[in-house]
């Protein structure tokens, strides 16, 4: 098969037919952190974009950026391609009442997570083609990345193949937002959703709380100045830099190549004592949550509850010290830019 790699089926720029598109209307439903982004892209590379989205802050940014914001059940009675980009909790609603009712037969269905799939909220009937096109990297960087001729990876699946021609128009509109720049993975959205959990559930967390408990022993136990406590964990940039180098030669080759002999002899003795206690078990309780749908059960009630334990997390992570420490910090640098920008 034309893109396959070593045992993975991998799709770039020479895979796709932009042609597809021409003369189809995308609807983007959701102006939010994807959202605007893929409208952006698929517009500077010509695409017809209809834009949609509840009457909140966003749609004063969809005006800004030359968008007509229309109602939810327009964009998807007038679209050929719909991506449904609103937050996972919200998508059974929106589908059930609107697309489902009014979406065209043998138009194209887009999600950017497979959460509403891989947990039956969401069950399309045999109408329309349904796909999966998730990027690995937030909307400011699918924005700032396309903008200087690079791309974002992704992964793409076909969920249901009405039409025939899922997988080629998958192609077109990863071609338009930039992701076959970088390349497009053929994953299943069950394993997508999953690891995306995981990453979620185990990764972040754990980066998070070492950030938190190292600045607090740092700065309260044992008298190390804030701000310069901050900056080595985290706050120069240092970190971010060397994760990104890792993500292209490993996160091992990128300390052999890149710190000093101080710096890997400290790792070496290091290694063995971080994340005690039995991980292998935690990493079983996570995955066994996200696959058993507890996690989903969960998420539902906390949704519904306005999620007070998310706003609990916020207050122990953003304390008053590190909190002015950031502020601090951003105060005294000239730090580089990030990929945000204003279109």
């Amino acid at each position: 098969m034309e893109g396959e790699t070593e045992g993975e089926t991998i799709y770039y720029d020479r895979h796709a037919d932009p042609a597809l598109l021409r003369g189809k209307r995308v609807g983007i439903i959701g102006y939010g952190i994807q959202g605007r982004a893929q409208a952006l892209n698929l517009r500077d590379s010509g695409a017809e974009v209809l834009v949609a989205n509840r009457k909140d802050r966003y749609v004063e940014r969809a005006v800004k950026d030359g968008f007509t914001v229309h109602e939810l059940d327009e964009v998807a009675r007038l679209s050929d391609i719909l991506f449904l980009l609103i937050p996972d909790q919200a998508q059974k609603g929106v589908y059930e009442t609107v697309v489902s009712q009014v979406f065209r037969p043998g138009g194209l269905l887009v999600f950017a997570h497979g959460f509403a799939l891989r947990y039956g909220e969401i069950v399309p009937d045999g109408r329309f083609d349904v796909g999966l096109l998730a990027p690995r990297m937030p909307g400011r960087q699918i924005r700032g990345y396309y903008k200087r001729g690079d791309g974002v990876p992704a992964f793409v699946d076909v969920v249901q193949d009405v039409s025939g021609r899922a997988l080629a128009l998958l192609l077109a509109l990863g071609h338009a937002i930039g992701f076959t720049r970088a390349g497009m993975l053929q994953v299943d959205y069950r394993v997508e959703t999953e690891l995306d959990l995981f990453i979620e559930q185990y990764l972040v967390p754990t980066i998070i709380k070492a950030v938190r408990t190292g600045f607090d022993e740092l700065v309260q136990r044992h008298g190390y100045p804030a701000v310069p406590a901050l900056m080595e964990l985290y706050a120069s940039g240092e970190v971010g830099e060397v994760l990104m180098r890792a993500a292209k030669v490993g996160i091992g080759r990128v300390f052999q190549e890149n710190a000093s002999p101080t710096c890997q002899f400290g790792i070496s003795r290091s290694y063995a004592d971080v994340l005690p206690g039995d991980q292998q078990a935690l990493i079983a309780r996570t995955v066994e949550r996200i696959r058993s749908g507890a996690f989903a059960a969960a998420l539902e009630r906390e949704g519904q509850a306005g999620y007070p334990g998310v706003e609990a997390l916020w207050r122990t992570v953003n304390s008053d010290p590190l909190v002015h420490a950031q502020e601090r910090v951003a105060s005294l640098f000239k730090l580089p830019a990030d990929s945000e920008d204003d279109g």
